[in-house]
């Protein structure tokens, strides 16, 4: 019976935070094009572009007030080797209410491929609008949603990381030099993708092994009318995400996937996406911007019960997540 309140509880703050703040929708689409433009260069590492993108997500965070990782900055730097330029994590949060170690952690890498001119293509900059402009994109708005919400009863952590493509760099050291100790995570809540295909009522994670909280998810999002839908294919990406970087060692964190059912259960005809890590991968007027707002209530509604009940969940094979 607590449970259910708990959860209707969720649901209604839910609806009333993207009531009230509106054109969600809008908002994700707008920092999705302007992320994804020639402009950003495609934001390879090292390059003028996505240092221009990090200077954009750090004046988003400022805009709406989100703490800076030091009192001075929001930029977590770090060196890569072989590589003069520095990268950077932005980081923002969210304070607890109540002084407190714990924290939640919403993660979207901003990096990409950049500008390759050997590549053979007419098009050299590789844009990555899916991967993972819009998943910055939802990140920022979930910062919005959750620094105009009422202050959460553990910290909410916002990190674009850096350097995801070429060996998750950024988030490796996150987990080595996070904000709040690491041993305190609650969960990592990861977006790399997200949804642009439409309305939809089911829904995927990776990883599915390895840990032991899938049923917990599924009793927090079925009462809000999704339904968890696994493809087989999802465990051969168990290292592909920076989620592993947090699962390897111990921390629990998931990346969810919308799928192909419309309301009502019927498959959704496919669209034709340009493949990502390639210069196709750019917003055209194929996307279908009708389902970000869901997708988005999805990560508040895991973030909201975990912050209330920030125990009891784990990661019981993290040499499923190690390096090889």
């Amino acid at each position: 019976m607590i449970h259910n309140s708990i959860q209707l509880q969720i649901l209604i703050f839910i609806l009333m935070t993207f009531s009230i703040n509106g054109q969600v929708q809008e908002k994700i689409k707008s920092h999705t094009i302007f992320l994804s433009s020639d402009m950003m260069e495609g934001r390879g590492q090292g390059s003028k572009g996505i240092k221009h993108a990090a200077a954009y997500i750090a004046n988003q965070f400022k805009m709406n007030n989100l703490k800076s990782y030091t009192s001075q900055s929001y930029f977590q730097k770090f060196t890569v080797p072989g590589q003069i330029e520095y990268e950077s994590n932005v980081i923002g949060y969210v304070e607890a209410d109540e002084p407190s170690n714990k924290s939640i952690v919403f993660m979207a890498h901003y990096d990409a491929y950049g500008i390759r001119e050997d590549s053979g293509h007419k098009d050299v900059i590789y844009n990555g609008a899916r991967d993972n402009a819009v998943g910055v994109a939802a990140l920022i708005e979930l910062a919005r949603i959750f620094s105009n919400g009422r202050a959460p009863k553990h910290n909410v952590v916002f990190v674009a990381a850096a350097a995801e493509e070429f060996g998750l760099k950024g988030s490796k050291f996150y987990v080595e030099n996070s904000l709040f100790p690491s041993d305190e995570i609650i969960i990592c809540l990861n977006i790399d993708g997200f949804n642009v295909s439409g309305i939809r009522e089911d829904y995927f994670l990776l990883p599915r092994l390895g840990i032991d909280f899938i049923s917990k998810i599924e009793s927090i999002l079925k009462p809000i009318g999704w339904y968890y839908n696994s493809p087989d294919w999802v465990d051969g990406l168990n290292k592909s995400f920076d989620t592993a970087s947090f699962l390897s060692k111990g921390i629990p964190a998931i990346t969810l996937w919308v799928g192909d059912r419309l309301k009502g259960g019927k498959i959704a005809t496919p669209i034709a996406f340009g493949e990502i890590h390639s210069p196709e991968d750019e917003v055209t007027d194929d996307w279908n911007w009708n389902g970000v707002e869901e997708h988005l209530q999805l990560y508040k509604a895991m973030a909201d019960y975990f912050l209330e009940n920030p125990d009891g969940i784990s990661v019981t094979n993290p040499s499923l997540f190690a390096e090889d």
